[in-house]
């Protein structure tokens, strides 16, 4: 989510060839806000218990080593790309799941949610409009709009930010959202308040087409803490909206219990966190780490559901921290491959911290357990990114277990010096990633907006 508001077809063949709560907030438990890290002799640990406070960390030193290349680079879009539906802007997007993170069909459908707002306002602001639509599709790729997921003022909040929905027993379906703004706060781009949801509903499928009933039973499941995930109130002096979004809902399948993932911030008052070494890795000579990294603290968050009906749960400390490397860590999710978890995050250029800098797109890391030691992919974590000539032309990507990774259309410019834009508010084509170990490449272009079920067993997760 592209927000910078202060304080607010065809396959590759050449490159392929080259490459061969019951309460009403969770509670958080005992840990001290910056993230703990292995002491020396514990560094070789590479697992630890997703209640542990070890918090890896993306480095400074690593975030230097980010190149734009062929292997992490999405092709160019062209400007007369397809349009989903003239009805509504759509940016992020996910799948229907199932808690093993698998893209599921319900009745023969594919079903997938996306943010949207009216296209008849103007792209940039549709953020503070924002409500969960949703779409379904026979082939995965011919989606139909099917309006808004919830009955109109039943959501809190005053818009609806990215999530997850699963598919739970039998129609169940359970949706996890932030509920962005104060209740019923309106049209306010100064209102950033950001807090986890969830609500229930039923999903009902024929031959005609997908609707959902029910999605009454609203409830907030976190709030920022303070100590380990930073507050509005914490977040004020900072350049950058501060993050506690995009739930990401999933099992582990080593210890079969459920748990979220979300963007955070390091708690705290911005500005008062200090670079320590762990934060930075071992930087070339010469390389100084601008005073004003100290407010850029993003982290993906973690916790832990304490009731089978997921409507109660515990803040965990963050899994990852990119303290003086990046602001946003935005809608984390992941995937379970070979007995390895890959941990991916959307980010913005512009979030980055002073004297560094990436392009817009997708970063992953790898570990050999939920929490655990991750290693950025790729030595610096970049996986695919956009084209240089159009650094805005997609975002918010998102790897399924097939390593698919769909995403959405944002700007493209039709002139020189960025001018005459053209904006998306579509999905864009999807890309095939192949995994090798610690190493990424992007494979394959597929159609526009081709989101299939994937078929994935649990001896496939773990390897």
């Amino acid at each position: 989510m592209q927000i910078t508001v202060r304080n607010w077809r065809r396959p590759l063949g050449a490159f392929v060839a080259t490459l061969l709560v019951g309460a009403a907030a969770a509670v958080p438990t005992g840990a001290s806000a910056a993230p703990a890290e292995a002491t020396a002799t514990a560094a070789t640990q590479a697992s630890y218990a997703p209640q542990d406070k070890f918090t890896a960390t993306w480095k400074r030193a690593d975030a230097l080593k980010v190149r734009s290349n062929t292997t992490n680079t999405s092709p160019l879009i062209p400007a007369n790309f397809p349009v989903m539906t003239d009805k509504v802007w759509i940016w992020d997007t996910w799948p229907l799941t199932n808690l093993s993170t698998n893209v599921v069909t319900y009745k023969g459908w594919h079903v997938i949610f996306s943010l949207t707002a009216p296209r008849n306002i103007f792209f940039g602001d549709r953020h503070w409009q924002a409500r969960i639509g949703f779409f379904y599709s026979r082939d995965g790729k011919s989606w139909k709009y099917g309006g808004h997921l919830f009955p109109a003022g039943t959501s809190l909040g005053s818009r609806e930010w990215a999530g997850s929905t699963i598919l739970r027993d039998g129609n169940e379906v359970q949706t996890f959202y932030t509920a962005s703004g104060r209740d019923n706060g309106g049209v306010d781009p100064n209102d950033a308040l950001q807090r986890l949801a969830t609500a229930t509903g039923r999903i009902h499928a024929d031959d005609r087409g997908v609707w959902f009933t029910g999605f009454r039973n609203h409830k907030i499941i976190a709030e920022a803490d303070g100590r380990f995930y930073q507050t509005l109130e914490q977040s004020q002096a900072g350049p950058i909206i501060y993050a506690f979004r995009d739930p990401f809902a999933f099992r582990n399948p080593d210890d079969d219990r459920t748990y979220i993932l979300f963007e955070g911030n390091t708690g705290g008052v911005a500005g008062e966190y200090q670079c320590q070494q762990r934060d930075l890795g071992k930087l070339p000579p010469g390389h100084t780490v601008p005073a004003e990294a100290r407010y850029y603290t993003g982290n993906i968050g973690l916790m832990e559901a304490t009731r089978s009906d997921l409507r109660s749960w515990r803040l965990l400390p963050p899994i990852l921290s990119a303290n003086c490397v990046n602001q946003q860590t935005e809608r984390p999710h992941l995937v379970f491959r070979n007995g390895k978890v890959y941990l991916f995050t959307i980010s913005h250029t512009f979030t980055f911290a002073p004297g560094l800098t990436g392009p817009d797109g997708v970063y992953g890391f790898v570990g050999e357990s939920l929490r655990s030691n991750y290693r950025p992919l790729n030595a610096s974590a970049l996986v695919l990114g956009n084209p240089p000539e159009q650094r805005l032309q997609q975002y918010s990507h998102y790897v399924m277990p097939n390593l698919l990774v769909e995403s959405f259309i944002d700007t493209i410019f039709t002139q020189p010096g960025e001018q005459a834009p053209v904006y998306g508010g579509t999905l864009a084509p999807t890309l095939r990633l192949d995994i090798r170990g610690n190493r990424t490449y992007v494979v394959e272009e597929l159609d526009y907006g081709y989101i299939p079920a994937t078929q994935q067993t649990r001896r496939q997760q773990l390897g």
